[in-house]
C-alpha cells in the first residue's frame, strides 16, 4: 500500500530561503549486539521467572533505540552514519526534509540514492533541513516527536531494531547541551510488537540458541508467536529501566509507534495526568510510524511510588507491553502547595450476576426473528 507523487519547479525567480539558524552533527553507527529484552530475569509485576530472551540484533549505538537526534526550526542537521553491521542499511527521517541524495528509501524514480543502502564497512552522511513550516504550532508542545529508522528493507530493518527518536522544536528551545528548556526530564518510549520472524537475524539466532536447529519448524505457529516480542524500548513485564522523576518535576514523555496492522497501542499512565496538545487525559493512542508529545508534572500532594506505564491492548499487555516508573520525593518546596477542599466517598461492589447480551430482541429485515449485537 504505497504510491508515489511528484514535487516540481513550476515557478521562476522564487524567493530564496531565509538563513538557516544552526547545524547540528550527529554521529551514528549500525552494529550487531546480544540483545536481552528481559535482562533482570523475571516479571517485574508477578515476580515469576523469564524464558530465554537473548537474541542478536543490530542496534542504532544506544539500547535498543538509536540515539535522540534533536533540531529546532531553521536548522540543518548533518547525521554521519557508519554501517557496522554485516548487510546494507539505512537512515530515513520523519519530520524533516532532504534532498534525494540524502533519502533512506531504494525505489526507482529515476534519481541517484547513494544514502538509501549503505554498504558494511561504509559511511555516509545524511543531510536534512527543517523547514519554517515543519515545526511546532502555537497549540503542539515545543518539541514534536517523530522517528528515523533503517528502510533499506524497511520490514526487516525494523523488526531487527535499526530505529531511534526525533525532535523537532521551536526555536530556541534547547539549551547548548541539547537537552529542552524547562524541562527535568525527557523519556522516550518506543512501542512495538517486535515479529523477531521478520528480522535478518531468525536463522542465526535459531542457530545460536536452540539445542538442534534442525528441529525447527519455522512455519510452526506456536514457534511464530514465541518470536513476537510486545516491548517497550526492547524490553518486557518492567525490565525497562531508568524511568524515575521526583515530584513537580516537568517531564516530556515522546511516545512512538511501529510495527504492522497488530501495533494499535492504548497507552495509559496510571497515576498521574499528562497534558497531550492542551487536553488533560492519562494516555494516549500509537499506530506504526505515528508519534506522540505528552507533558507530565507529578505535584507536591500527589503521591511518592512506582506506577504503571503500559499498553491497555490486552493481548499487548499480557505479552509484556507494560513497565514501571517511580515519583519520589526529592527536594522540599517553598511554592504555596494546592489544598484539596473537599472528600467524596463513593461506595462500589463487584458481585456476580447473569448477564444477557441480547436482552433487546428485534427482527431482521426478511422478518427473521434476530438479536442486536453489543
Amino acid at each position: 500500500m504505497e504510491a508515489l507523487y511528484d514535487v516540481q519547479i513550476c515557478q521562476k525567480n522564487l524567493s530564496r530561503p531565509s538563513p538557516l539558524s544552526h547545524e547540528r552533527l550527529y554521529y551514528i553507527a549500525a552494529e550487531e549486539v546480544l540483545w536481552n529484552y528481559g535482562p533482570d530475569g523475571y516479571d517485574k509485576f508477578t515476580g515469576q521467572g523469564l524464558n530465554a530472551t537473548v537474541l542478536l540484533i543490530p542496534s542504532f549505538t544506544l539500547f535498543f533505540q538509536g540515539p535522540v537526534i534533536k533540531a529546532e526550526v531553521g536548522d540543518t542537521v548533518l547525521v554521519t552514519f557508519a554501517n557496522k553491521a554485516k548487510r546494507n542499511y539505512s537512515i530515513m527521517a520523519h519530520g524533516v526534509s532532504y534532498s534525494k541524495l540524502s533519502e533512506g528509501v531504494p525505489y526507482l524514480d529515476g534519481y541517484p540514492k547513494p544514502g538509501a543502502h549503505v554498504k558494511p564497512g561504509e559511511t555516509f552522511t545524511y543531510k536534512w533541513r527543517v523547514p519554517e513550516n515543519g515545526g511546532p504550532t502555537e497549540s503542539d508542545p515545543p518539541c514534536l516527536t517523530y522517528l528515523y529508522y533503517s528502510a533499506t528493507d524497511a520490514v526487516k530493518d525494523t523488526n531487527s531494531g535499526l530505529v531511534g527518536p526525533l525532535l523537532v522544536c521551536r526555536k530556541n528551545t534547547l539549551n547548548p547541551d541539547g537537552t529542552q528548556k524547562g524541562i527535568d526530564r525527557e523519556f522516550y518510549l518506543l512501542f512495538s510488537i517486535f515479529d523477531e520472524n521478520d528480522s535478518w537475524y531468525l536463522n542465526k539466532n535459531i542457530e545460536a540458541f536452540t539445542g538442534d536447529p534442525s528441529k525447527v519448524d519455522k512455519d510452526d505457529e506456536d514457534f511464530k508467536e514465541s518470536n513476537k516480542m510486545h516491548a517497550v524500548n526492547g524490553y518486557l513485564f518492567g525490565n525497562l529501566p531508568g524511568l524515575a522523576m521526583c515530584k513537580d518535576d516537568k517531564v516530556s514523555w515522546h511516545l512512538i509507534g511501529l510495527g504492522s496492522h497488530y501495533d494499535m497501542h492504548g497507552v495509559h499512565f496510571q497515576g498521574n495526568t499528562i497534558d497531550l496538545r492542551g487536553t488533560t487525559r492519562d494516555g494516549l493512542a500509537l499506530f506504526p510510524h505515528l508519534s506522540g508529545t505528552a507533558l507530565m508534572q507529578p505535584d507536591q500532594l500527589s503521591f511518592s511510588g512506582t506506577f504503571k506505564v503500559v499498553c491497555r491492548t490486552f493481548d499487548h499487555f499480557v505479552g509484556g507491553m507494560k513497565h514501571l516508573y517511580e515519583v519520589s520525593s526529592c527536594r522540599n518546596t517553598t511554592q504555596a502547595q494546592q489544598q484539596y477542599s473537599a472528600v467524596r466517598l463513593y461506595y462500589i461492589a463487584a458481585e456476580e450476576v447473569e448477564w444477557d447480551y441480547t436482552s433487546n430482541k428485534m427482527e431482521d429485515r426478511a422478518g427473521k426473528s434476530g438479536q442486536t449485537h453489543i
